[in-house]
């Protein structure tokens, strides 16, 4: 019965049985400078580095579930925007949201909101499931990730602009990917041993 009544919650919630409005808030601002951490983890390409933010933007969604990560990206959006370095190369402020990563930024908080979703729906925990997680939150990024791209770059084909904003990005993608499954799966376990 126990484990049936944990299926549906996320990590943080059956990690911290006795949650408050000043642990939610330290844990988002750490959730925005790991964030910031991952995002400077990179491969300078131009116009759109590759970085490790999408596997943070995993790890956070899969930690909170949708409500709170979604504000823990806003969170990391405002930080950035109000000049804390926290995009990819340090970058901060409005420029840094009109460029070539704005898309892709934006897209951050549609995506955690909806993986946190999925794990709150019960995915999530298995491989499959972890990679179905991926997977669609992968599609909705590069939804945004590729709009803002194209209107950054102008009247440009938009097969120049998947081969600047998509086909540089599917190995470390698939990688990011099997580190997932085989990391998110023992976090779960980890979880349910460690309550506090």
């Amino acid at each position: 019965m126990a484990e049936n009544k944990t299926v549906n919650k996320t990590l943080y919630e059956i990690m911290f049985q006795n949650r408050n409005i000043f642990l939610d808030t330290f844990m988002i601002l750490a959730s925005v400078a790991f964030l910031g951490v991952m995002a400077n983890i990179q491969i300078p390409l131009w116009p759109v580095p590759i970085t490790m933010q999408t596997f943070g933007v995993f790890a956070i969604a899969f930690f909170f579930g949708s409500r709170k990560g979604f504000l823990s990206i806003l969170a990391y959006v405002l930080a950035g925007l109000v000049g804390f370095g926290v995009f990819a190369g340090h970058s901060s402020g409005m420029k840094a949201l009109l460029g070539p990563s704005g898309g892709y930024i934006i897209g951050f908080l549609f995506m955690a909101f909806f993986v946190g979703l999925m794990t709150e729906k019960g995915y999530g925990r298995s491989r499959k499931n972890i990679l179905l997680c991926m997977f669609a939150g992968e599609v909705i990024l590069y939804v945004f990730g590729l709009a803002g791209l194209w209107y950054y770059l102008g009247n440009v084909p938009f097969l120049k602009v998947l081969q600047f904003g998509l086909f540089p990005f599917i190995i470390g993608d698939t990688i990011k990917a099997m580190a997932a499954v085989g990391i998110f799966p023992y976090l779960w376990k980890g979880a349910e041993k460690i309550r506090i």
